[in-house]
């Protein structure tokens, strides 16, 4: 499958997952179906029992490397496959995401008109197909201190088409395993970080990041946040922030997202959780009220 040597950068995909059979196929096809000339595919799958290894073992001969065994999670599958990567530019696609067609030789392209140590491209957001997004994310504020206000609307990441150099990935000892759901922005803090670190940004889509309801975005939005404001507060030493500032901003943030969860929990009629959102946005108790004001005459009126 791959083509060494040649004009294009070798580039590396892992795919780490877990029951995901519904998804995996398109996943790996979107990866496979570029038609790129040199390209490293891994599939690192944690001992799926729903259909994926069948999958697997049909796509097999198409893969670099696959394995379907028990593993500690996301990021210790994503620390597997990067282990075995030789390209020049790495980056992992989840299984229930989908590459763009000619999303690969855009980013070769920029890699090799900017030498940029980050490449970052847009993505789009979609429930039903990728032809119908519901959300178009474009990046901003790719870079260090900037980077750890993720509260101020700053610095907007997006994982599936953020592309690295391996060079780059491997110098800052590439992911960290104890995390469970904000491991790419860790990794980009710890990037950005490093002087000299040079980003290229792509105005175009070059991924589609699929929204559904056992994805970890919707299910766990409040482990979302915490985790990601402990690894915000690793750096800001090194930033030289003032602590008591930034917590006033973060908490700011908090109560901003209770609210928003609050107004999901009536439109839901989750009255148990509402509750719970509620005593979270305590601080922001105006910003609640109109959330909630809003989601209630949603939930009368949906059209």
């Amino acid at each position: 499958m791959s083509a060494a040597g040649g004009p294009w950068p070798r580039i590396s995909i892992v795919t780490p997952s877990y029951n995901q059979a519904a998804y995996l196929e398109s996943a790996l096809c979107s990866v496979l179906e570029q038609g790129y000339p040199d390209l490293e595919l891994f599939v690192l799958d944690g001992g799926s029992t729903d259909g994926s290894l069948e999958i697997l073992k049909r796509l097999g001969d198409e893969l670099n490397y696959w394995e379907s065994v028990p593993d500690e999670g996301q990021s210790h599958a994503i620390e597997k496959g990067m282990s075995r990567a030789t390209g020049v530019l790495v980056n992992w696609l989840n299984s229930d995401d989908l590459m763009l067609p000619g999303a690969l030789f855009r980013v070769a392209r920029a890699y090799l008109e900017s030498r940029a140590d980050v490449i970052v491209g847009e993505d789009l957001h979609f429930e039903v197909s990728p032809e119908e997004p519901v959300f178009r994310f474009r990046p901003l504020g790719y870079s260090f201190p900037a980077c750890l206000r993720f509260w101020d609307g700053g610095f907007r990441y997006h994982q599936p088409c953020t592309f690295v150099t391996r060079a780059l990935y491997q110098r800052v000892g590439g992911v960290d395993r104890t995390l469970h759901y904000v491991m790419d922005y860790d990794l980009y803090c710890r990037m950005l970080a490093i002087p000299g670190v040079k980003t290229e940004i792509i105005a175009e889509p070059l991924t589609a990041f699929r929204l559904h309801p056992s994805s970890k975005t919707r299910t766990k939005k409040r482990e979302f946040l915490e985790e990601q404001a402990r690894v915000s507060r690793r750096y800001w030493a090194q930033a030289g922030f003032d602590e008591g500032r930034e917590l006033a901003g973060l908490r700011r943030y908090r109560s901003h997202c209770a609210a928003h969860r609050l107004a999901e929990s009536v439109r839901r009629g989750d009255l148990l959780e509402a509750a719970r959102c509620a005593c979270e946005a305590a601080s922001s108790p105006s910003g609640a009220m109109t959330a909630v004001l809003g989601a209630a005459r949603r939930r009368r009126n949906p059209t």
